[in-house]
């Protein structure tokens, strides 16, 4: 889904699922970007469930598990798609597979769903960070036989771009 551009609004709530720290980190690019508009932005991490509370416009995001959005993200989404659908909303999603340009189409897929429930108007997936000592075991083990080891591909001048457009009028 391309980036669509989104009316002055006052109120921003940006919101972020994460575990490696790399949804948080766009999070607060897009509320930075946001904050330089002049716009009064709240960032918050899923997890504390926060409320929409009249925000013009909500930016949230997760990182990606086995395709999927992190619990805490969906499960946010669903208690709180009336308020969602009642507002503009813009989701995101951090994975590794972003970073292959081949792969675009499927790590835009992952928002799906969320698009689906809230009705956002845009859509955007962002190379992310994988960082063995915060997944399991499990994970980790996958990754090794991948020959995976750390990695970071977060673009910060992608996430600006993708929030000015956001917050152009």
């Amino acid at each position: 889904m391309p980036v669509t551009k989104i009316c002055t609004m006052n109120l921003v709530l940006v919101a972020y699922a994460t575990r490696t720290a790399s949804a948080r980190d766009v999070a607060e690019l897009v509320a930075d970007v946001f904050r330089e508009g002049g716009h009064d932005v709240r960032v918050s991490d899923l997890k504390g469930q926060p409320a929409v509370d009249g925000a013009d416009l909500v930016v949230f995001g997760s990182g990606i598990n086995a395709n999927n959005w992190y619990s805490e993200a969906t499960t946010w989404a669903a208690s709180r798609a009336d308020d969602l659908r009642a507002t503009r909303v813009a989701v995101f999603n951090t994975c590794l597979s972003a970073k292959d340009p081949a792969a675009r189409d499927q790590a835009l897929g992952y928002n799906a769903q969320m698009v689906e429930l809230t009705g956002a108007e845009a859509s955007e997936s962002f190379a992310g960070r994988y960082v063995p000592a915060k997944v399991g075991f499990f994970r980790r083990l996958l990754m090794r036989s991948m020959n995976h080891g750390e990695q970071d591909h977060l673009d910060p001048a992608a996430v600006r771009r993708w929030a000015q457009g956001l917050a152009a009028s």
